[in-house]
Formats: structure tokens, sequence, C-alpha cells
């Protein structure tokens, strides 16, 4: 038990770690990029009208001037955070989920299951027989364990992460003493467990996309 403590902590560390080293590059890429845009738009505003204006009437002058520009650079502003945000949350998971499964899936991720899985087919043991049950009782499933703050939560973020992955379409529901709750752990196992090694192919395109932005802005007047 000391040792399953021990590592969730440094699960738990290296996932935060990773999450503010992804987060601060995003920030740190973002700023530059919005800031050297701005400086690139607002270049071809004439002073003179605009030295008194307020922030709104101004950025009305900076999308006339230059309106794909303005537009690219507002996308910037509103979309990175959010963008980097997505795929630094997919990328953590994606890693201490490959972790977990590799290391202790057998004394941490099937525990967990089994403990939700059984509170839930003691509140509602009634037998399913149509996909149609199954997804709803999946999704309930998938809320109980969010809600579950006795667990880690990066384990929970883990076991939910592979289950909305899990598809029930090879499911004969007609067989008798299908029991739904052992397919469910079997089937959310094995799709943790063909998770891919995380790659941050999309965070680096991120920061590729911004930059291109920046020297599109620069290059063009419009």
């Amino acid at each position: 038990m000391n040792e399953n403590l021990k590592y969730i902590a440094k699960l738990s560390a290296s996932a935060a770690s990773s999450f503010l080293k992804i987060n601060i590059l995003g920030a740190l890429s973002t700023v530059i990029v919005i800031i050297l845009e701005f400086t690139i738009l607002i270049k071809g505003i004439d002073a003179g009208h605009s030295a008194h204006a307020s922030a709104i009437p101004f950025l009305l002058m900076m999308f006339f001037a230059r309106p794909v520009g303005s537009v690219l650079w507002y996308l910037t502003c509103l979309a990175s955070p959010y963008v980097f945000f997505l795929f630094g949350n997919q990328y953590i998971i994606s890693k201490i989920t490959n972790k977990v499964i590799t290391d202790k899936s057998e004394s941490l991720i099937i525990p967990i299951l089994d403990r939700v899985l059984n509170k839930f087919q003691a509140k509602q043991p009634n037998v399913l027989r149509n996909t149609g049950d199954y997804s709803l009782n999946k999704l309930k499933i998938i809320q109980a364990i969010r809600n579950d703050k006795s667990e880690n939560k990066w384990l929970r973020k883990i076991i939910v992460f592979g289950m909305k992955k899990v598809k029930m379409d090879d499911i004969d529901f007609t067989q008798e003493n299908l029991n739904f709750y052992d397919i469910i752990k079997v089937k959310t196992i094995q799709t943790l467990k063909n998770i891919s090694e995380p790659s941050r192919n999309m965070i680096w395109i991120t920061i590729g996309a911004q930059w291109a932005i920046l020297l599109f802005i620069w290059l063009t007047k419009f």
C-alpha cells in the first residue's frame, strides 16, 4: 500500500510538472507572437487619428487597415490558450496512462474499476439487453468515477479516458448470462493497454501555426 501511495504521489507530481511545462511554453509563445503581430499591425494606422482612441475604436481601426491580419491576431489571442490546454491535457493523460498501465495496472487501475463497478452493480443490478442500455449505463459509470473523490484524480482521469473509448459493437446482448460489468472492465483495461506512447506533435504544430501566422502578417499587407 505504501508503495502504491508513493507511486501515486510521484505520478501526480510528474503530471503537474508536465502540465506546467506545456502551458508555460504555450503561454510564452502566445505572448511573444501576439505582441509582435500587434506591433506589425498597428504600423499601418495613422497615429494622429488613433492617439486618443480607446481600445475598441483602435482595434476597429486596426481591423479596417489590416482585416485578414487582424482576424488572425484575434484568433491567436482567443484560441491559443484553449488549444494548448486541450492538447496539453490530452498529452498528459496519454503519458500517465501509458506509464500506469505499463507499471501498475494490476495494483492500481483494476482495483478502482472493481470498486466502482461493484458499487454501481449493487445499486442497479438489472440485466442490460441492448446498446442503448449500455450507453446510458456507461455514462452513469463515468460520472460515478468522476464524482468518487476517494480515489486519486489522475487515476480517475485515466479510467474515464479509457472507458470513453470503449466500443461494444461486437457484443451480442441477446446472449444469456451476459455480464455488462465484466465486459466493460475487460474492454476498458484493453483499451488503455492499446493506447500508444504519447506524442507532443500537436503542441509543436500549434506553436508552428502561431509563428506561421506571424510570418504571414509580417510579409503581407492584408
